[in-house]
């Protein structure tokens, strides 16, 4: 997976997982370079190149499996609160996982998208507020 063994992965994922948990109980927002720089501490693995599509796409892959392994639980897609480095949302794979998991629908407009991104970010605040 994206030139890692499958126990690479494993540790990657879990250590996502685990990164944004902290952020939401602190009730904070990370960006896709501190998530980036986290994982190279937490696991000791090469950072990501964000000039690279396929590290991009790694990252992106880690946030959705991230969801994937929390949804239930948190009731909201706990990667809302990942952000492009001096931006104001989670960017186009965000809304797409969104789609895909029936939670927004796919040709969503601006206000929606913008209405069901706060609505995520406030549940996942809400479900680690006192964890």
């Amino acid at each position: 997976m994206y030139g890692k063994t499958a126990v690479e992965w494993e540790q990657l994922v879990d250590a996502t997982v685990h990164l944004l948990e902290e952020r939401a109980r602190a009730g904070a927002v990370v960006t896709y370079t501190e998530v980036n720089r986290a994982l190279v501490v937490r696991t000791g693995q090469r950072p990501f190149d964000f000039s690279q599509p396929d590290d991009r796409a790694a990252v992106g892959r880690l946030l959705g499996e991230a969801v994937e392994r929390t949804l239930d639980e948190v009731g909201a897609m706990i990667s809302a609160i990942t952000l492009y480095q001096g931006g104001n949302d989670p960017g186009p794979g965000f809304y797409a996982l969104a789609a895909e998991k029936g939670l927004l629908t796919p040709k969503a407009s601006p206000a929606q998208r913008l209405n069901f991104w706060t609505g995520q970010v406030n549940r996942v605040y809400a479900h680690y507020r006192f964890l």
